[in-house]
């Protein structure tokens, strides 16, 4: 399914469907925190402080496996030190957008640590024991989303189901 901002935003909308970033750790990612891990492409988001306050914790991003050239494609040949997106030529798309495509960034990774399972359907959004998903995976991706100290039944609510 084609949405009308997949058109708009053709070069952005798969590189952060790929990587997971929320609108503030895109317009402040660097081509060079875009690398390679044990043989997996990773963004490395850094830490973002307003008046002591972290805002942002550093975190790992792994890319979605099979979805990488789309990463290097905005990357490929820029110098280290240039950001990744830039007004007016490469804007980060509304926020709206942006948290959509986190959360399909967020329902791929658990899929991709929980290969087994499948997420429910539109009818059953509601989490009513530990059996209903995989708290280990759901931990993974709190962690790549930044958020490492989230509740994994929370986590599965706001960016999963």
């Amino acid at each position: 399914m084609t949405y009308q901002y997949e058109r708009k935003y053709e070069a952005q909308c798969p590189f952060l469907r790929a990587c997971g970033l929320d609108e503030d750790e895109a317009w402040r990612l660097q081509v060079e925190d875009v690398t390679w891990r044990d043989g997996h492409l990773c963004i490395r988001v850094k830490e973002h402080r307003v008046r002591e306050r972290v805002c942002t914790a550093e975190h790992i991003a792994p890319v979605i496996p099979g979805q990488e050239q789309a990463v290097l494609r905005l990357v490929a040949g820029r110098a280290p030190e240039a950001k990744v997106f830039s007004r007016p030529t490469l804007p980060v798309p509304p926020w709206r957008v942006v948290d959509s495509l986190r959360r399909q960034y967020a329902r791929a990774l658990y899929l991709l640590y929980d290969p087994g399972r499948r997420l429910p359907g539109p009818a059953k959004r509601e989490i009513v024991s530990p059996r209903d998903y995989d708290e280990e995976a759901a931990r993974k991706v709190a962690a790549a989303v930044g958020c490492p100290a989230a509740d994994p039944m929370d986590l599965m609510r706001w960016y999963v189901l």
